[in-house]
C-alpha cells in the first residue's frame, strides 16, 4: 500500500503506564487521547517558540478529548482543560502522554 502525503488532522492513541499504590504495588492504567496532529515543523516550532512552554501547556494545546479517565468514585470524567490539568498533577503523567503523542503522531516501523 502506498503512503499518502495527506493524513488526518487528528490522531488517537492509548497512553499506558503504571503507578504504585499505598503498598508499593504497581497498578497499571491506560487512557485514550484524541489530539490535533501537528507535523514535524509545527512540533519543532511550538517547542522552540517558547523555551518556557511546559509539557502540560503543550498538551492543553493539542488534546481535544479523551476516554478512560475516571474519578475517585469510578465515574467517567468528561474531558475539559481543567480535568486535563488535574490529571497532569499526577507526577509523570504529562511526560508519559507527551512522549506517547510524539511516538504516535507520525510514521513508525510496522512489524
Amino acid at each position: 500500500m502506498a503512503i499518502k502525503i495527506v493524513v488526518s488532522n487528528t490522531v488517537g492513541f492509548r497512553v499506558k503506564g503504571a503507578i504504585n499504590d499505598e503498598k508499593g504495588v504497581s497498578q497499571p492504567f491506560h487512557f485514550d487521547l484524541t489530539c490535533v496532529r501537528l507535523n514535524s515543523e509545527q512540533i519543532q516550532a511550538k517547542l522552540k517558540s517558547d523555551s518556557e512552554l511546559s509539557i502540560i501547556e503543550f498538551l492543553v494545546d493539542v488534546v481535544e478529548g479523551w476516554s478512560g479517565v475516571r474519578d475517585a468514585e469510578d465515574k467517567v470524567v468528561p474531558y475539559s482543560e481543567a480535568s486535563l490539568r488535574e490529571l497532569c498533577l499526577i507526577a509523570g503523567t504529562a511526560r508519559l502522554a507527551f512522549n506517547t503523542y510524539l511516538g504516535e503522531v507520525g510514521a513508525k516501523e510496522k512489524n
